[in-house]
């Protein structure tokens, strides 16, 4: 069942993102209906993404059309398996016109700007939380890191963007307790859902690495992948972490060796 405050949460959204944005760029109250209206168990999943997408799709760049879907998800978490639902929906969608008189469809390139969108987003608030610690949202950025991974774990984003930034900013680099905290969950709620992408994709070619990970490679040559766990053990046995953190580092921590255990056999 959806948040009972659903609703009041979108009129509330648009309040506050209105005065910054473009009208175009604002949900509609159309885009809202189809949204509530499925979160609520008034029209199918399949009518959802049909009518989200005709509606969107005639007044939007594709590059607009998932705004208000991953705010939902980080502001409302308990909407994300419908969410993840609505958005395979769409998938399924054909490549057809979504409005008359109008030239725009909805297409494989309507889906692809859903990595763009969401790497915008989490990029904004993980800035947000390092330079401004004191009133970033730091729930609602686990909670859309939450929602990245789930979305990688069901094959409806494909990149290792996510893998990337997510272990690189909290593992490989200093910062302070309270935002160190924030990263570190964050990273232990991504590996709960996607820590063999993480596994497969730690063996890339990434770059530089972190200046925590370049110290470590002083004393001998060490894959990020084995500088990441030892990290996640030190990190999740120090007593300033919150028991929140530490436990999910754990558990992740666990699941590490879980998979890279299965990948030698």
């Amino acid at each position: 069942m959806p948040p009972l405050n659903v609703d009041e949460w979108m009129d509330n959204f648009v309040a506050e993102v209105a005065p910054d944005n473009e009208p175009e760029d604002v949900p509609s109250a159309s885009e809202r209906k189809a949204v509530s209206d499925y979160l609520h168990g008034r029209i199918s999943v399949e009518e959802a993404a049909f009518a989200y997408t005709r509606d969107t799709i005639s007044e939007k760049t594709s590059g607009d059309v998932w705004y208000l879907i991953y705010h939902v998800a980080s502001d409302l978490p308990e909407t994300q398996d419908q969410l993840i639902e609505l958005i395979r929906a769409m998938t399924a969608l054909p490549n057809e016109p979504r409005a008359s008189g109008k030239h725009q469809s909805w297409s494989s390139v309507s889906l692809a700007n859903l990595h763009g969108n969401l790497r915008d987003c989490w990029d904004g608030q993980s800035d947000l939380i390092r330079v401004n610690p004191a009133t970033a949202r730091h729930r609602e950025f686990v909670d859309l890191t939450i929602f990245i991974a789930r979305l990688r774990s069901e094959g409806l984003l494909r990149t290792d963007y996510f893998s990337k930034v997510v272990m690189f900013f909290a593992l490989e680099r200093e910062e302070s307790v309270q935002v160190l905290d924030t990263y570190l969950l964050a990273t232990a709620r991504y590996l709960e859902w996607a820590v063999r992408d993480v596994f497969i994709e730690s063996h890339n070619e990434w770059g530089n690495p972190g200046p925590l990970l370049k110290k470590a490679r002083e004393n001998g040559d060490i894959s990020r992948w084995h500088f990441w766990k030892s990290r996640m053990a030190v990190l999740g046995d120090e007593g300033h972490m919150s028991q929140e953190t530490r436990d999910a580092m754990k558990a992740s921590l666990a699941r590490m060796l879980e998979v890279e255990s299965v990948a030698s056999q």
